[in-house]
């Protein structure tokens, strides 16, 4: 009885050594990021842009309730600039809305989520520009622009 107590001691030890010894990157899942109009990897980035090449619409202010590895959610301010009279002297229309990111995308070596999904918040429409009707229930676009 006394050679039990410890064969199962040193038993207990050893196994509590194997189990120390997993790398938590064994368990962890590889990171998904967004890369927005080309600026590369990132995760839970402030904001996104629909229009790289003029910044006209956009989300801001984007407070994330969730990043996993195949899509991320979050709330934010949905812009778009009605270009009345000009782009450049236009009135912005903002929207209180929810985010979505998918559509997960092995590239550049790393895993990308490439869809934007931009949606009112519930019980609300966008507040749109009048000359760009009808009003959309919901705004998606690709993020296919890369650097290098």
């Amino acid at each position: 009885m006394k050679r039990t107590l410890p064969i199962s001691l040193i038993a207990a030890l050893l196994l509590g050594t194997v189990l120390i010894g997993i790398s938590p990157a064994s368990t962890t899942k590889t990171p998904s990021y967004f890369n927005d109009c080309g600026l590369g990897p990132v995760t839970k980035p402030s904001s996104v842009i629909q229009y790289c090449a003029d910044g006209g619409a956009g989300v801001v202010n984007i407070k994330w309730s969730s990043w996993g590895a195949t899509s991320a959610k979050g709330t934010g301010i949905y812009y778009i600039n009605g270009c009345t009279p000009t782009c450049a002297g236009g009135t912005i229309y903002k929207s209180s809305v929810n985010v979505l990111l998918n559509k997960l995308v092995k590239t550049h070596g790393k895993n990308y989520l490439m869809n934007v999904t931009v949606t009112p918040k519930a019980g609300k429409k966008f507040v749109w520009p009048p000359k760009m009707k009808p009003v959309p229930k919901k705004v998606t676009w690709t993020s296919d622009m890369w650097q290098g």
